[in-house]
């Protein structure tokens, strides 16, 4: 792939085959009882999220979410009492949030668009979270300084994306799938090895996956004209990484939230970047 609507063709490709979520979760898609599977599976997964994310902290607010797939967030976002928007580059993405919040009995927006050029007027927002979305996008500054630019003065944003600096990606994406498979080898750089392996897909597409530093997300969102920057890392499975995946069964503590927490504060597979307008 060798253009920026390339690699946007390939995410639409990706999520229209395989609705992000969609093998942990239970039922029929669209209804309320697939789509309560989905959010508990997300919060089995990754519980620390709803801090992160600060839901509880929107009820009143105008709030943006930027690469919404069928819902979560944005939902979450709803029953906390915020005015929730989702906005998704993938129609299939888009009509299954559209289904889900109105499943769920919530009066939500859920809107087409790109993260690069969002269909929103400046100033429009309190809030524009992305969770696990900007990383797959060809140009990162230019959403950081879309969401910038739809924040309201005073407003902030919350993005996750992958951890370059995170023990599953220099054991489990370098080590184990780069080497010892070889993938490295014969994809002639990470950038592959990424996109070939790291989302689930059933039709072999190959979206654009790149992983960020937290010091490089700090630095994306002070040149994207945010104050108040700040990161931290979250999110440890004891399979996240070879090492500790061989150890679990024998060491107790891989079995143990807390330890696997204090593991994900240090070295886990996402990285949180805050910044005010």
């Amino acid at each position: 792939m060798d253009s920026p609507t390339d690699y946007k063709q390939a995410a639409i490709d990706q999520w229209t085959a395989d609705p992000c979520g969609e093998v942990v979760a239970e039922g029929e898609t669209g209804t309320r009882a697939y789509f309560e599977s989905l959010l508990q599976s997300r919060d089995d997964y990754a519980h620390w999220m709803h801090d992160s994310l600060g839901y509880a902290q929107t009820a009143g607010l105008d709030v943006l979410d930027v690469g919404c797939g069928q819902g979560i967030d944005v939902t979450r976002y709803a029953l906390a009492g915020a005015r929730a928007t989702g906005m998704d580059l993938t129609p299939r993405h888009v009509e299954l949030a559209r289904k889900h919040t109105t499943a769920m009995g919530l009066d939500v927006t859920i809107v087409e668009g790109d993260a690069e050029s969002m269909p929103f007027a400046d100033a429009s927002f309190d809030r524009v979270s992305s969770n696990g979305v900007l990383h797959h996008t060809p140009d990162m500054p230019a959403a950081l300084r879309e969401i910038r630019r739809v924040l309201r003065p005073g407003g902030e944003t919350r993005v996750i994306v992958y951890n370059r600096s995170s023990l599953h990606y220099w054991m489990n994406q370098v080590g184990y799938c780069g080497i010892v498979r070889g993938q490295l080898f014969q994809e002639r750089s990470m950038a592959g090895v990424l996109s070939r392996g790291v989302e689930y897909s059933s039709t072999g597409a190959r979206p654009l996956v790149r992983v960020y530093s937290p010091r490089q997300v700090r630095r994306m969102l002070n040149e994207a004209g945010f104050h108040d920057v700040s990161t931290t890392v979250r999110h440890f499975h004891a399979e996240d990484a070879v090492l500790t995946g061989i150890l679990e069964k024998r060491v107790t503590a891989l079995r143990e939230q807390k330890t696997l927490d204090r593991i994900g504060r240090a070295a886990g597979w996402y990285v949180v970047g805050v910044g005010r307008r």
